[in-house]
């Protein structure tokens, strides 16, 4: 018992522990929570879009479970039928219901015992995987939003005015330190389900103590200490492709297993996790190439990040933003708002290559004023942005009061203590003010 398989995602795999904890999940958040274990879920054999189940009030169903489980590319395609049950006979049955018109299934005894053999920390670890999978962005083939979470959406405005406006025709760094200096008097609440999940914060300090992925229980600490790991693997890989030696097949394989763990982590699995494919967005992203035509989404533009985290502070270099859809809201909402008040009525070309990712939960999508470009998978938004929140960077580290004091306070490092703030840093707080 090592994977489930998907036959109708070109036999795409995932840990068989994540299909269980999936299965718990979706019983937490959609059904009863205590009956996961001997509980029945509708299959609903359907070929409907991913929207369409949704928005006919079918996400408890394996059918939503299994959609979500595969990369985006399949997510509108059937992904339950009797080849998905025999290729995963000991992993989960199917079991009449009271009437004839629906059929469910059910784990298997087998899929227990294995789950039951598993360590706590490794449960814990793969219910987040799969609490990742509902949090993180949705994408499909299909350009309709998909709203998995049961909070459904909401609008909302700041809480307070920016405390400086730039000058109509300011640099760019000018309208960096606007975003900068407001993001750290806005009040925030930390929020899950659009419920607060935390008492409200100031500060870039104290946002990113608060931040956690994918559920409150998942705090900084805990989500660094696995993405440690990754940014450390993904480092000696990037290394060589700047020193020109060319990738054993060794790191061939580290870099499939690497970029493999970024999406679990993350919530967004892909397809062609190839290790060619891995080199040329590392490639693409430690020359921070805006005309790349390597893999570009929300989970290459994480893989991107991580693999340039090492150039912080590196003059002339530009470390990698990850751009989803919740960096994107955040940074757009508010520079659009500066940019307003200080006199647009249109782009006229200012940050003509920062652009938009589609999504939708808690407060996205939100209102703009100006017409932003569409940035998804776009290598020359992937750059645009973070060369401007290299901007915020910098600001953050360097802006100084009248007396010589630093204005803003260091990075905390989970484990205690702080450093100057990195650009990873920077987009987790990004991250959680876009939600």
């Amino acid at each position: 018992m090592k994977n489930t398989i998907f036959p109708n995602a070109n036999h795409f795999q995932i840990p068989r522990a994540l299909y269980v904890g999936a299965w718990k999940v979706w019983f937490k958040r959609f059904s009863d929570h205590g009956s996961w274990r001997q509980g029945t879920m509708p299959i609903i054999n359907s070929d409907d879009k991913l929207y369409q189940l949704i928005e006919s009030h079918k996400r408890f169903s394996v059918q939503v479970l299994n959609r979500l489980m595969v990369p985006w590319a399949y997510r509108d395609t059937e992904q339950v039928n009797q080849a998905f049950f025999l290729m995963n006979v000991d992993m989960v049955k199917r079991v009449k219901g009271d009437d004839d018109s629906t059929v469910y299934a059910r784990l298997t005894d087998q899929a227990l015992d294995y789950w039951d053999g598993l360590t706590y920390l490794e449960q814990d670890l793969f219910t987040a995987y799969a609490e990742a999978r509902i949090q993180a962005d949705i994408e499909t083939p299909s350009q309709e939003p998909v709203v998995i979470d049961d909070a459904g959406l909401a609008l909302i405005g700041e809480d307070i005015y920016p405390p400086i406006i730039p000058e109509k025709n300011a640099p760019d760094e000018a309208y960096a330190e606007a975003l900068v200096a407001w993001i750290d008097e806005d009040p925030f609440t930390p929020m899950y389900q659009r419920l607060p999940a935390g008492e409200s914060v100031s500060s870039w300090h104290d946002r990113l103590q608060a931040f956690f992925w994918p559920k409150p229980r998942n705090g900084l600490m805990q989500v660094s200490h696995s993405a440690d790991a990754l940014m450390y693997r993904a480092q000696i890989l990037a290394e060589g492709i700047e020193s020109s030696i060319p990738w054993t097949e060794e790191d061939k394989d580290m870099a499939v297993k690497t970029a493999h763990e970024i999406f679990l982590q993350a919530g967004v699995p892909q397809k062609d996790v190839t290790w060619e494919n891995v080199y040329h967005v590392m490639q693409a992203s430690i020359s921070a190439d805006p005309n790349s035509t390597a893999k570009m989404n929300s989970g290459w533009s994480l893989l991107a990040s991580f693999s340039t985290h090492w150039l912080n502070n590196h003059d002339n270099r530009t470390p990698m933003l990850c751009w989803n859809s919740r960096v994107a809201t955040s940074v757009i909402s508010r520079l659009d708002f500066l940019m307003v008040e200080a006199g647009y009525t249109s782009l006229e070309g200012r940050f003509p290559h920062i652009g938009t990712v589609p999504g939708v939960g808690g407060t996205r999508p939100r209102e703009y004023s100006l017409q932003w470009p569409d940035g998804y998978r776009s290598w020359k938004t992937q750059v645009a942005a973070s060369e401007f929140v290299n901007l915020m960077v910098r600001c953050l580290n360097n802006s100084r009061n009248e007396d010589g004091s630093l204005k803003y306070q260091p990075m905390p490092i989970p484990t205690g203590g702080s450093a100057p703030w990195s650009i990873q840093g920077v987009q987790l707080v990004l991250f959680s003010d876009g939600y």
